[in-house]
């Protein structure tokens, strides 16, 4: 298989060139749009996650791994659960408190990144703090699609007869441009005897899309 164009290039100059074509670029508009749904404008008020915890009558700590939990349609619970996950998985009555005091900050944050994301996806080029951004923001996009397809580690390969196919492959391309950022970013650190390693390949030119 040919090897895919790079889509996120720094440049001589020091930007972050996003060489996303018109169609990968609506992609990712319409999942920050779907983040942006699951995390709301507003931080639910403390104690909502202890409620939640009360409310399961189920002895088995593990209840919440089955099939629903795992499977393509995985409820919005699960979700929730991967986005906030409980910091001591052996105590979820504490993990819940320590939570609903750090859900709002987290939420806060993560909305500042969509802003971030939002204003620049028709941008030809980023700064290093929107690439930040639009690093945390594409790591919570594949948190939510990798849990709604019940993706692990031990998947089998691809298969473009599978029905979850199309969503699979959305996902894995929203992994591709989170390695490619994450690639970009640690690049421009110094290393270490303190010099900054090599911005662009001298064979990367600035296209601006391959639309």
């Amino acid at each position: 298989m040919r090897e895919m164009r790079r889509s996120v290039v720094r440049l001589p100059d020091g930007a972050i060139l996003l060489r996303m074509t018109r169609n990968e670029r609506a992609i990712v508009r319409a999942l920050v749009g779907d983040l942006r749904t699951i995390i709301g404008d507003e931080t639910p008020a403390p104690g909502v996650s202890q409620v939640a915890d009360q409310a399961d009558d189920s002895p088995d700590p593990q209840a919440a791994d089955g099939p629903a939990a795992a499977g393509a349609t995985a409820p919005a619970d699960a979700v929730l659960e991967r986005l906030y996950p409980d910091v001591r998985p052996d105590d979820p009555a504490w993990s819940a408190t320590f939570r609903d005091l750090v859900r709002g900050d987290l939420d806060d944050g993560r909305r500042r990144n969509m802003a971030v994301v939002e204003a620049s996806i028709d941008a030809p080029t980023v700064d290093d703090p929107q690439a930040e951004a639009w690093l945390h923001v594409l790591n919570d996009v594949r948190l939510v699609l990798g849990t709604r397809l019940g993706m692990t580690e031990d998947d089998a390969p691809f298969d473009p007869e599978d029905p979850g196919a199309a969503a699979k492959v959305v996902y894995a391309y929203a992994g591709l441009l989170e390695e490619q950022f994450v690639e970009v970013l640690a690049d421009a650190l110094p290393d270490a005897d303190g010099d900054i390693a090599p911005a662009l390949d001298a064979d990367e030119g600035p296209d601006t899309d391959r639309s």
